[in-house]
């Protein structure tokens, strides 16, 4: 069972329930079965090029940052760290016509695949990952 914490900073209402419903839905896909705290950063694009620049060394914008938590000592500890840039999947969510919504459901979800070892640096990696989020994300709209 995921629980998630979130801390919007912008002025957007992002609905909590709804996401950590994705997660839960998402943690039980990928087989994964403890309990687990996620927190969740809405921001914006100052602040993502921020952690972008100082994690990743890469001095622009970006949609999604997931941090895991290395240090972590017990399970009440989060997970990790999932940061999203609002602004950014308001742009992405209009390039490729779907919801606000729908695109959060997609950014949070990949930030928390990578929370549970999924990466994408290697193609099989990708392709492995990117299937499951298409079925995770599918299998959410149905319900």
């Amino acid at each position: 069972m995921i629980n998630l914490e979130m801390n919007n900073t912008t002025k957007t209402h992002v609905c909590r329930r709804s996401l950590e419903r994705l997660l839960n839905l998402a943690q039980k896909q990928a087989k994964k079965s403890s309990e687990e705290t996620v927190s969740l950063g809405i921001v914006g694009e100052t602040k993502i090029k921020q952690f972008n620049s100082i994690y990743r060394k890469k001095n622009q914008v970006t949609d999604v940052l997931s941090f895991e938590n290395d240090d972590r000592l017990s399970r009440e500890e989060p997970l990790g760290e999932i940061l999203v840039c609002l602004s950014v999947a308001k742009k992405q969510a209009k390039q490729m016509k779907h919801s606000l919504k729908k695109e959060m459901n997609r950014l949070v979800l990949h930030g928390f695949l990578h929370l549970i070892g999924y990466d994408h640096m290697k193609e099989k990696e990708a392709e492995k990952m990117e299937s499951l989020e298409t079925k995770i994300l599918n299998k959410y709209d149905q319900i």
